[in-house]
């Protein structure tokens, strides 16, 4: 696919943005707009208010978060062979509210950058190439400085009318939760992983251009849509490669949240529903063009033109304790499919616990408990099998026939001093890469977080 349609869709939403910033249509201001997240408790910092800067740039406009997340994995038990592994991130995050700025109300832009260093204990040590232990590792190539994402963001009729554009992933807006982040693994991380283990699905810490719009169909309800580039490279090493070449298509994902408050203690809850079409051309995973096996005749796979993806994702406050908004004990799931003839993994699946603020006298402490199952698509498994069978390597690189994998994931999260949390972590890889090569693995964790 030519670049054109994309470039017509930039265009649009830039100038959709700038029509919206005018004085005339931006004369609602600011509003609180329904977001298809989790509500996170908010942020403490360890350097508490910056001797009154933190206050004077905020009161001005200026928004300016610096974290440090240190993530630790070692793998105790089966797996490929022994062995511990340490990697880490800086994120430096800038957000300018241009209502103070300028009197442009609504109006807001989002910058994020980040440095990532170490290793990946679960390519080195447990033999998996599908999901990692330690979900801070990998994504810019090493690169002292990479850009995440930078876009605008307005917010009209009382922020019933919510609009983005710019270097954005999809994963900023769907499919989302703070709660997956309170993991460790990428199996949940951020969103369930099968969504972007596909290219056209851009996730942290990486983006293309797109645009998406939500609006708020009720008190509690909040449709959502987007138009985002499809780059296999993305952004290139320090993300500021911002060009269109290596453009193969465009995703268009889709979402409809519910958000209630349910019962006298007003649980909050958040339900999602997700579509989304990847326009760009992809192998089929078992045929050629003449619709016989590819591992048999040599020929190269049949090309599909577009594949489609759709996800159900929910979590709710069954039991409230604690003064905060957010203490409680939350109950989460969600399934995800995928096209079998052209994804890896078809079909994915998640449920779990998060306790926040679990023991008495202990409000930001919190806990979690998480099962995770990915399957392998049917064609692509019948694929390896033929392969295997005739000696030949498997597709991507497999260290065996693909089936499904398992994660259990246990954590506790201690907040040690303000802005400070350390969480011990275990994890157990069932099946690791969805084959039977290597054992079952047993890893431990350890996270450390500061928020300055």
């Amino acid at each position: 696919m030519t670049s054109l349609p994309l470039r017509l869709a930039s265009l649009g939403a830039a100038a959709m943005l700038l029509l919206a910033a005018s004085p005339s249509f931006a004369k609602d201001g600011q509003g609180d707009t329904p977001k298809p997240k989790n509500d996170a408790p908010e942020k403490k910092h360890l350097l508490g208010d910056w001797a009154g800067l933190r206050t004077d740039l905020s009161d001005k406009g200026l928004d300016v978060t610096l974290d440090y997340r240190g993530e630790v994995g070692a793998v105790v038990a089966g797996a490929k062979r022994r062995g511990i592994d340490y990697a880490q991130q800086v994120e430096l995050k800038l957000d300018a509210d241009w209502g103070k700025l300028a009197g442009a109300k609504g109006l807001s832009t989002h910058v994020v950058f980040i440095n990532r260093a170490g290793r990946n204990a679960s390519t080195d040590f447990a033999g998996d190439n599908l999901f990692q232990i330690q979900e801070i590792y990998g994504g810019t190539h090493h690169a002292a400085i990479h850009l995440v994402e930078a876009y605008a963001q307005l917010k009209l009729a009382h922020g019933a009318l919510d609009v983005a554009a710019g270097r954005l992933p999809v994963g900023e807006d769907f499919a989302t939760s703070p709660l997956y982040c309170d993991f460790m693994n990428t199996a949940i991380c951020g969103y369930p992983h099968s969504l972007p283990a596909k290219v056209g699905f851009s996730a942290y810490p990486n983006s293309t251009w797109g645009a998406r719009a939500r609006i708020a169909a009720g008190k509690h309800v909040y449709v959502q849509a987007g138009v985002y580039q499809v780059r296999p490279k993305f952004g290139g090493k320090y993300g500021f490669d911002w060009g269109f070449s290596g453009t193969t298509g465009i995703y268009l994902p889709a979402e409809v949240g519910w958000e209630p408050e349910l019962g006298a203690q007003a649980l909050p809850g958040h339900y999602k529903a997700g579509f989304a079409y990847d326009t760009s051309n992809y192998d089929d995973k078992y045929l050629d063009a003449a619709g016989r096996p590819f591992a048999v005749s040599g020929a190269p796979p049949r090309r599909h033109d577009g594949r489609h993806s759709f996800y159900l994702l929910a979590d709710q406050m069954i039991a409230r304790h604690g003064d905060g908004g957010e203490n409680g004990l939350i109950l989460m799931g969600g399934y995800v499919h995928s096209a079998p003839s052209t994804s890896q993994l078809s079909s994915f699946a998640f449920a779990g616990l998060v306790d926040q603020g679990p023991i008495p006298g202990r409000p930001d402490d919190s806990a979690g408990l998480v099962i995770a199952y990915a399957g392998v698509s049917d064609p692509l498994r019948a694929t390896e099998r033929l392969q295997s069978a005739r000696g030949l390597p498997l597709e991507g690189g497999a260290p065996g026939v693909q089936s499904h994998e398992t994660i259990l994931e246990a954590r506790y999260a201690i907040a040690a001093a303000p802005g400070v949390e350390v969480m011990p972590d275990v994890q157990y890889l069932i099946h690791p890469s969805a084959a039977h090569r290597y054992p079952n693995a047993l890893a431990l964790g350890l996270r450390l977080s500061a928020n300055f």
